[in-house]
């Protein structure tokens, strides 16, 4: 597929920050960033225009119903015994993302004391579950596993920053696969505008590269609070 075309990648950006990429696309998608700086600039500016335009939706508040399959959708309820056929998997799957925020939100609470500027991330599967939920404030990463997070005792989780200007990742730590875990802001990605977050699998104790040297399995954009 010819990458180098912008009005292509303009339009392949817009679908995987919407959600509407799915399976084996978006994971091709997303070793793309981690490789293309290029890529990475179209998906930062395309956010940039994009974050706005949800920001402006009136505040809806869901039935009750809806909201019970958005939480089973995210992970935090079992599954109903049996439930009413989905009509459209795109639209529940795009309440189940806008979701995700909000519970990240109410699950970081405890973390998002300081009146100062703060952003959030939620690092989720193409289904809408979520593995991690982070927390920036100034130097510092607040980042709280959920259940959904597989342990793996042969591997870690690696967070990855992606600069929005191009340069190459750079790694933030090793994420928690059970409980919480503060992570330091590396002095090398300060001042950096953020494209997105990535996670890689990574042997243990992370790449030793100093790059992704793994499959990358998730990526999150970070929003400001």
């Amino acid at each position: 597929m010819k990458y180098q075309d912008q009005e292509l990648l303009d339009a392949l950006a817009v679908d995987f920050i919407l959600g509407a990429m799915k399976g084996a696309a978006r994971k091709r998608f997303q070793r793309l960033m981690m490789a293309n700086p290029e890529v990475r600039q179209t998906v930062w500016r395309w956010e940039q225009h994009l974050n706005p335009l949800a920001e402006s939706l009136p505040a809806t508040v869901p039935d009750k119903a809806v909201w019970q399959r958005i939480q089973q959708r995210l992970g935090w309820l079992a599954p109903a015994a049996a439930s009413a056929p989905v009509k459209s998997t795109k639209y529940w799957l795009a309440l189940a993302t806008a979701a995700s925020l909000l519970l990240a939100v109410v699950m970081l609470r405890p973390m998002l004391h300081s009146a100062a500027p703060q952003e959030i991330a939620v690092i989720q599967s193409s289904d809408a579950k979520a593995w991690w939920l982070v927390s920036k404030a100034q130097n510092r990463l607040q980042v709280k596993a959920t259940a959904t997070v597989t342990d793996d005792a042969q591997h870690d989780y690696e967070l990855w920053m992606l600069p929005a200007n191009g340069q190459a990742p750079i790694s933030l730590g090793l994420l928690p696969q059970q409980g919480e875990r503060v992570l330091d802001w590396p002095a090398a990605a300060d001042g950096i505008a953020i494209a997105a977050l990535a996670v890689s699998l990574e042997p243990v104790g992370g790449s030793i590269t100093g790059a992704p040297s793994g499959p990358v399995l998730f990526t999150a954009e970070i929003v400001t609070l």
